[in-house]
């Protein structure tokens, strides 16, 4: 708890360096959207943001909230298993806009990089395998892990800016854990269409 919640202040003081001394080169944005996996499991994301604008491009850097539940179902032999992945992170990120122009309508394209930490509960349950760990009623087992790692964020996209204040985007983040606890996956591709306000 220690850790993160010196991470967190870490986050917060450099977040807050970056926009002074930025305070003259763009605007505050939030964002906010909601995402899937492959397995179609849900996630909702947020975040403030300041960005830098260049030409024709712009340089966006900020505090993200991910927040997902995933499961996903295989089957090996006679047994069937279900996985269920919860996944938190909170980090910061950088997104390079190319082609981005607020005062214009029109498309432009995101390539972005982050790090995080990020807290993942992982559950694998089986009504058939009694080998897992701790017995269920009925029958089967289970077993789950938790812990919080140290992670990266890579982001890909394309977003469309309607208005100087409002945008959307269709984003790939892909999610890399360091220390994934048990046999959760160490990457978590997902799906996500958010929203942007810049003030």
């Amino acid at each position: 708890m220690r850790k993160h919640s010196l991470f967190v202040f870490i986050m917060l003081i450099t977040f807050t360096n970056l926009t002074i001394i930025a305070s003259d080169q763009g605007g505050i944005g939030v964002r906010a959207g909601i995402g899937t996996d492959a397995s179609g499991g849900i996630a909702f994301g947020g975040g403030i943001n300041y960005l830098i604008n260049y030409d024709q491009s712009a340089l966006e850097i900020g505090i993200i909230l991910y927040s997902g539940s995933f499961e996903e179902e295989t089957t090996e032999a006679i047994n069937t298993y279900m996985e269920t992945t919860d996944v938190f992170v909170f980090g910061a990120m950088a997104n390079y806009l190319y082609k981005y122009d607020r005062t214009k309508n029109g498309l432009y394209y995101i390539v972005g990089f982050g790090l995080g930490m990020i807290e993942v509960e992982w559950e694998e349950r089986s009504d058939g395998d009694n080998s897992l760990g701790t017995p269920l009623p009925g029958g089967g087992s289970m077993q789950s892990a938790e812990g919080t790692s140290a992670g990266t964020i890579i982001n890909l996209g394309i977003g469309y800016t309607l208005s100087p204040n409002f945008d959307l985007r269709v984003e790939i983040p892909m999610i890399l854990t360091f220390d994934a606890p048990g046999e959760s996956s160490q990457f978590i591709p997902t799906l996500a269409i958010t929203a942007g306000y810049r003030f």
